[in-house]
C-alpha cells in the first residue's frame, strides 16, 4: 500500500461477512480467495490493502449473551479519504455493483453483511520508565519464585514427598551431594530416600537466601544456608543428628515453571549422633 496523500490520513474499513447456507468453510475459503478477491481487486482499484480473515471455531472466545454470527472479517485499507470516497462512488456505479452483488450470491449470506470504517490504534513500545517497572517487576517475580521453591523443597524433604521433588527439580538436573556426580530425578529421589527414610521426624530450614536473576530473566543462581535436624526413629526424646551447609543452585524457568536445573550441596559442620540417620538393625 502507498503512503497517504499528502494532507491527508490512511482509512481502514472492516466488513463482516457471513458464508452462505450451504456452503462448506473449505469451499467458502477457495471461491473468496480464487474468485472473489480478484474480482474486488479488479474492479476496485482504489483499495490498497485487502486483507481476509477466516473465523476458527476452535479458537474463538464465545459468548452466551452474543454469538459470533460471521465467517469472514475482511480489511481493506484506503491511501486517505479521498480514495476512500472514489471508492464508494465507484461501487454505487450500476454495473460495477451488478457485478459484485451477482458473484457475492455464490458466497455470502448478503442479509447479513456489514462494512464500517473504523479509527485504528496501536500500542508501541513502552516507554522508558514503564518498561524498566516491568523489568524489576519480573525480576521480584523470579526472586520470588526461588525462594517459594527452597522454601517448599524443605518442605517435600520433611513430609517426605518425594513424588514433589519435581516441583522444584528439572527432570534433567545434575548435583552434587558431596557423594560424587549424579543426574535425574530418580538418582536425586534414591539419594533422598537413602537417608530420610531411615530416620524418625526431621526439620529443614533454609534461609540467608542470596539469589541472581540472570539479564536474560530466563536463569537465576542462588545460595542458601541449610540446617537439618533429624531425630532418631520412634525416639521422640532421644539422640539427634544435624547437618550444617550450603545450597548452590542454578535455576531455569521452564514451561512449568522455575526448576533447579544444578545442584551442589556443600557441608560444613556436623553434630549429634549420626546413627540417626544409619540405625543398627533390627
Amino acid at each position: 500500500m502507498s503512503g497517504p496523500a499528502p494532507g491527508g490520513r490512511p482509512v481502514k474499513a472492516i466488513a463482516l461477512l457471513r458464508c452462505k447456507p450451504g456452503l462448506s468453510r473449505e469451499a467458502f475459503v477457495a471461491y473468496y480467495e480464487t474468485r472473489h478477491a480478484p474480482l474486488i481487486r479488479a474492479l476496485l482499484p482504489e483499495i490498497g490493502e485487502y486483507r481476509r480473515n477466516y473465523v476458527e471455531p476452535a479458537g474463538a472466545f464465545t459468548s452466551p449473551v452474543a454469538a459470533i454470527d460471521f465467517d469472514c472479517v475482511s480489511e481493506l485499507r484506503f491511501a486517505d479519504r479521498a480514495t476512500y470516497d472514489r471508492f464508494v462512488a465507484r461501487a454505487a456505479d450500476p454495473a460495477i455493483a451488478r457485478a459484485i452483488a451477482e458473484d457475492e450470491e455464490h458466497l455470502f449470506d448478503r442479509a447479513a453483511t456489514r462494512m464500517f470504517v473504523v479509527s485504528e490504534t496501536a500500542v508501541g513500545a513502552l516507554p522508558a520508565g514503564i518498561a524498566e517497572l516491568a523489568d524489576e517487576l519480573a525480576v521480584l517475580r523470579a526472586e520470588r519464585a526461588v525462594r517459594d521453591g527452597l522454601a517448599r523443597f524443605a518442605r517435600v524433604l520433611d513430609t517426605k514427598d518425594w513424588a514433589a521433588l519435581g516441583d522444584v527439580f528439572a527432570a534433567d538436573l545434575t548435583f552434587d551431594y558431596g557423594l560424587g556426580e549424579q543426574a535425574g530425578m530418580a538418582a536425586l529421589t534414591a539419594n533422598m530416600r537413602r537417608f530420610l527414610d531411615l530416620c524418625g521426624p526431621s526439620q529443614h530450614l533454609i534461609g540467608s537466601i542470596v539469589v541472581e536473576i540472570g539479564p536474560d530473566r530466563q536463569s537465576a543462581v542462588s545460595r542458601a544456608y541449610v540446617q537439618a535436624r533429624h531425630q532418631r526413629r520412634d525416639d521422640p526424646v532421644g539422640p539427634v543428628f544435624d547437618t550444617n551447609g550450603e545450597y548452590r543452585d542454578r535455576w531455569a524457568l521452564r514451561p512449568e515453571g522455575w526448576r533447579i536445573v544444578r545442584r551442589d550441596a556443600v557441608w560444613q559442620s556436623h553434630s549429634g549422633d549420626p546413627g540417626v540417620l544409619y540405625p543398627a538393625p533390627d
